[in-house]
C-alpha cells in the first residue's frame, strides 16, 4: 500500500465487536491523528446506536471541530441519532437549567483534554466535566491524542475498567527531525527556510498574542494568521477561515506561512505535503504535542520537521513561582481554614487575583460561599509536577520523553549563532557614521538581546564591551559619545546636536540632544 497509515491498526480493528457489549460504563480512546477515532464513532458506533434506536451526543472543544463533524453526520444519515455540540454550549445550558439536556445513550467527549487545558482561561470546564462524571445508565467515551497525564488521573477517579481503555501510540515516522531552539533563532530560521526552500510551507504556533503581533510586524501579508474569535488585540489581521479544504482535497492555507495560536491545536487536520516545517512556542506539554500533530501524513513521501522552543531553567522557575502563587492559598483553604484565614483573611487583592477560587451565590445570602474550581486546580497540580521535573532535569529532556521514543530519537539542538550574528553585523554596518540618539540606542540594545546578549546597562562602555566580546577583531567599529580634538583624540566634551535647523530648512527636533557615533 502506498499510504503508510493504511497499514496501521485503527480503533475499529482494536475494539472489534466489543462496543456491542458496552453498558453503563466509561471508555477511553487514546490515539493520535490517523488512528480512526472519528471513523469508529461515526461509522461503527453511531450506526450501531441507530439500529438500536439510541441517541448519541458528540461533544467538541472547538467550533471548528464541530463544523468538521456535522457534515459527516449528515453524509452518514445520522442526524436523528447524533447531536454535535461544543462543551461551551453544554456548559451554558447546564448553567441556565441543569435539567435542560436530554438523556443520551452514548456521549462522546472528543478532545477531552479540554477539561484541564481550557480550565486555565475558561471558568466553566468543571461544569461539563462533572456532568459527564456523574452520568449513569449510558456510555461515555473520552477521546484525546494528548491526554496521557489526564487519562492516568481519570482512571483513578472515574472507575474506567482496564478492558475499556484502548490505546494506539502515535506514529511519527513522517518526521525527519526534531530541533529544540533558543527563542532568538525563530525568525532567522524561518527567514532561512523562506529563502532556501521556496516550495515549502511553514506553521508557527505562538505562545502569546504579543509574539503573534511581533511576527505580523515582520511578515505582514506574507502570512496567514489565525487566533481565537475573542482575541481582539490581533483580530484586525486574523482570518478564522484561512484554513479550508481545496478542490484537490487538501486542507491547508494559501500563503507560505501560517502563524497561529493553540486555538488551532486541535480539531483541524492539515493535509498538504508542502507543509514541511512546524514551529511550536507553546510551553504546555499537552497543547504542544497536539499542535505538532496537526499535520496529517498523506503518504510515505510526505515528511515534516518539528522545531520546539527550549525553555531555560530561569523561565521554568518563573512558571513554578506563578503556579505556586495560585495553588498555595487554595491548598491551605482545603486543609486548614484557620491557617488560611490567618494568612489570607485580610489580603483581598491576593484572593481576588486567584484564578482557582470562585464564589457560588445561593438564594439564601448566608449560604453563598467561596468554592474551588477543581478542574483548574487539577491542571495547576498536573503542570506543577511536570515543571518540577523540568527544573530538576531540563525542558528538553522531559519534553522529549513525553513526546515518546519515536521522536526522542530524532531530537537535537538547533544552532544558528554565526548566521544570526552576521545579520546583526549587517545592521551595525547600516548605522555606521549616523548620529544615534536615545531612541536609536534603545534599538541597539534590543538588537543585542535578539542575538542573546543581555545587557544590564545601556552605557557606551557596556555596548562596546559587548561588541568586543562577540566580534573582537572581526568588527573594529566602536561607539563614541565624546568630541575629538584637532589630533583626533577623544576629549571630555559630550557630542551634542547644536543644529537649529535641518538641511531642508525645517526646525531640528533633536536640537541640544546628545548622540553617539559608531565608527
Amino acid at each position: 500500500m502506498a499510504n503508510g497509515e493504511a497499514k496501521r491498526i485503527r480503533f475499529s480493528d482494536l475494539i472489534g465487536s466489543n462496543h456491542t457489549t458496552w453498558e453503563d460504563t466509561k471508555i477511553i480512546l487514546d490515539g493520535g491523528t490517523g488512528t480512526g477515532k472519528t471513523y469508529f464513532i461515526l461509522r461503527v458506533l453511531a450506526p450501531h446506536a441507530r439500529l438500536l434506536g439510541k441517541r448519541m451526543l458528540y461533544l467538541c472543544n472547538r467550533k471548528k471541530l464541530k463544523e468538521q463533524v456535522k457534515p459527516e453526520i449528515g453524509k452518514r444519515h445520522l442526524k436523528d441519532t447524533v447531536t454535535a455540540m461544543t462543551y461551551q454550549a453544554l456548559e451554558t445550558s447546564l448553567n441556565k437549567n441543569s435539567n435542560s439536556i436530554p438523556f443520551y445513550d452514548y456521549i462522546v467527549a472528543d478532545e477531552c483534554h479540554y477539561f484541564t487545558n481550557d480550565a486555565l482561561f475558561n471558568e466553566y470546564t468543571d461544569i461539563s466535566y462533572h456532568y459527564l462524571y456523574h452520568q449513569k445508565n449510558n456510555v461515555v467515551i473520552y477521546i484525546s491524542a494528548t491526554a496521557k497525564i489526564y487519562f492516568h488521573w481519570m482512571k483513578k477517579t472515574s472507575r474506567v475498567l482496564p478492558e475499556h481503555c484502548f490505546e494506539i501510540p502515535k506514529s511519527y515516522d513522517y518526521v525527519n527531525g526534531v530541533y529544540f531552539y533558543n527563542k532568538k533563532f525563530l525568525q532567522p530560521k524561518v527567514d532561512d527556510l523562506l529563502e532556501n526552500e521556496p516550495d515549502s510551507k511553514i506553521i508557527i504556533f505562538c505562545n502569546s498574542y504579543r509574539v503573534m503581533k511581533e511576527l505580523h510586524k515582520k511578515y505582514g501579508d506574507r502570512a496567514n494568521y489565525m487566533a481565537s474569535e475573542r482575541a481582539t488585540e490581533v483580530k484586525e489581521f486574523c482570518d478564522a477561515d484561512c484554513i479550508y479544504e481545496h478542490p484537490d482535497g487538501s486542507v491547508t492555507f494559501d500563503k507560505r506561512l501560517l502563524i497561529t495560536t493553540k486555538v488551532m491545536d486541535n480539531g483541524v487536520d492539515i493535509k498538504d505535503r508542502s507543509v514541511k516545517h512546524i514551529f511550536c512556542e507553546i510551553f504546555d506539554v499537552d497543547s504542544a504535542i497536539q499542535a505538532l500533530g496537526r499535520k496529517r501524513k498523506i503518504d510515505d513521501k510526505d515528511t515534516c520537521t518539528f522545531y520546539i522552543k527550549d525553555y531555560t531553567g530561569q523561565a521554568i522557575q518563573g512558571l513554578i513561582n506563578s503556579n505556586n502563587y495560585q495553588t498555595e492559598p487554595v491548598l491551605m483553604y482545603e486543609t486548614s481554614y484557620d491557617k488560611f484565614q490567618k494568612m489570607y483573611g485580610k489580603k483581598r487583592k491576593r484572593i481576588r487575583e486567584n484564578r482557582i477560587f470562585y464564589t457560588e451565590f445561593s438564594e439564601n445570602k448566608r449560604d453563598s460561599r467561596l468554592k474551588i474550581n477543581k478542574m483548574r486546580l487539577q491542571k495547576y497540580m498536573m503542570d506543577l509536577a511536570v515543571l518540577k521535573e523540568m527544573k530538576e532535569k531540563s525542558y528538553k529532556e522531559v519534553m522529549s520523553a513525553l513526546l515518546g521514543k519515536d521522536l526522542a530519537e530524532k531530537t537535537e539542538a538547533l544552532t544558528m549563532q554565526i548566521d544570526e550574528k552576521d545579520s546583526f553585523l549587517e545592521y551595525l554596518k547600516s548605522i555606521e557614521g549616523k548620529w544615534l540618539y536615545d531612541s536609536d540606542r534603545k534599538e541597539i540594545v534590543k538588537r543585542f538581546e535578539i542575538i542573546g546578549v543581555k545587557l544590564r546597562r545601556a552605557g557606551i562602555n557596556t555596548l562596546n564591551g559587548a561588541l568586543e566580546d562577540n566580534y573582537g577583531k572581526k568588527y573594529k567599529c566602536r561607539f563614541r559619545n565624546r568630541q575629538l580634538d584637532e589630533d583626533d583624540k577623544i576629549t571630555r566634551k559630550t557630542l551634542v546636536d547644536n543644529r537649529r535647523s535641518l538641511e531642508d530648512g525645517s526646525p531640528n527636533p533633536m536640537r541640544n540632544k546628545t548622540y553617539w557615533i559608531l565608527e
